[in-house]
């Protein structure tokens, strides 16, 4: 039988004052930049050939290509989170992450799955990952599995924002670090919603890359009545699509 446990791993990481809004709940992107940073020191355990530096030594990297996240209770007033996170295995090109947080009495915050690609940085061809690396563990649904949502591109927009590609949110892959498309997501949001609501489920898609320098339109249509809003974000140079968001919000 397979031996999972270096597929597992926690860790706590603590909150600082600029990762908390106004009304001290933790910013969404800090909390994916926990769960990122989680998930490339899990895939480093798993073995050195996986990590993210042995990938690029080969040319290939690891791509986040989809979220689905289920909140219990949003993170306000929390000065640590303790990160799990699961290794599920690959299905053909495609490997599913779990994620789950708790706070400081223990409490579950959240529940998360996630896929992702192993893609040739120079071709951009994915990488059957169940053929090329046969001893990676399979990947076996549990009946309790979050379930990854299917997104459609919106066809018109409330609200859009422009955005610049800076230095500072490119990842090691010179490509924009995936925490940074829901902060563009949230900011076509005004002040008054943001305010006074909570994030209660996210489901996010990232299709295309996105570097140094290009300008990028946030748009988002709202369903006030439901509390649903949905997000695209794309390439103001080329129209390309680069990322479909869709959030539901609970009234604090």
């Amino acid at each position: 039988m397979l031996d999972t446990s270096r597929y597992r791993l926690e860790n706590i990481y603590p909150v600082s004052m600029s990762e908390a809004d106004m009304n001290y709940r933790i910013k969404p992107a800090a909390l994916l930049n926990f769960m990122q940073d989680l998930a490339a020191k899990s895939i480093s355990t798993i073995g050195d050939e996986f990590s993210c530096d042995g990938l690029l030594k080969n040319g290939r990297g690891w791509f986040l290509i989809r979220y689905r996240i289920e909140f219990d209770n949003y993170p306000t007033n929390v000065f640590s989170l303790k990160v799990k996170t699961e290794c599920r295995g690959a299905q053909k090109m495609t490997t599913y992450r779990d994620f789950e947080c708790f706070d400081e009495d223990g409490n579950r915050i959240l529940k998360a799955v996630s896929s992702w690609f192993i893609v040739d940085l120079d071709s951009k061809s994915v990488i059957n990952i169940q053929k090329e690396y046969p001893e990676f563990r399979l990947f076996e649904k549990s009946d309790d599995d979050l379930e990854l949502r299917k997104l459609r591109p919106i066809d018109s927009a409330d609200s859009e924002k422009l955005f610049h590609v800076r230095y500072d949110d490119l990842d090691m892959n010179g490509h924009v670090n995936n925490t940074v498309y829901i902060t563009w997501a949230m900011e076509a949001l005004d002040y008054e919603f943001r305010s006074k609501h909570n994030l209660k489920n996210l489901d996010i898609y990232f299709k295309h890359e996105v570097k140094y320098g290009d300008d990028i339109i946030s748009l988002v249509k709202i369903d006030e009545e439901n509390l649903v809003t949905e997000h695209l974000i794309k390439n103001a140079d080329n129209g390309e699509e680069v990322c479909l968001l869709k959030a539901e919000f609970a009234e604090i």
